[in-house]
């Protein structure tokens, strides 16, 4: 098995430039692409707008996971327990991290924006073709 640092893992989440962030509701897979930022301790950070459909089904449950696929067709797949409970602070941070969030939400004190964050639980990477996907070491949570 190949090991794989946080720090190549953050490299290869920028390269994609988004990932596919999936769900489940009542037993129905829902994917869809969204821009992350991944923290110094493997979370991953984003946003969505509180009228979004993904909103209701993250309170559902929040139990995600996210592939990203860099330029070289290297797989990250992060899963996940993701809380929507960030306030003010961690919205001026995110927008500090990914100044594009300012298109959408014009201050962390939007009403309409809503912080995600992706606590992972299991963090693998693939390299390109038919190969197994290694297991990443997850640093302790804050």
């Amino acid at each position: 098995m190949r090991s794989m640092s946080l720090q190549t893992v953050r490299a290869i989440i920028e390269s994609a430039g988004y990932g596919v962030l999936a769900t489940s509701v009542d037993g129905q897979p829902r994917v869809r692409p969204m821009a992350f930022v991944m923290l110094e301790d493997g979370r991953l950070w984003s946003s969505t707008f509180r009228q979004s459909g993904k909103v209701g089904e993250l309170g559902q449950n929040g139990r995600v996971e996210v592939c990203f696929v860099d330029a070289d067709k290297v797989q990250v797949r992060i899963e996940g327990i993701l809380d929507m409970t960030g306030g003010p602070d961690a919205r001026r941070r995110l927008l500090e991290l990914n100044p594009k969030v300012r298109k959408h939400f014009p201050d962390e004190h939007d009403e309409k924006f809503v912080h995600l964050e992706v606590v992972p639980t299991r963090i693998r990477w693939k390299p390109t073709g038919f190969n197994e996907y290694n297991e990443v070491a997850i640093p302790a949570q804050r």
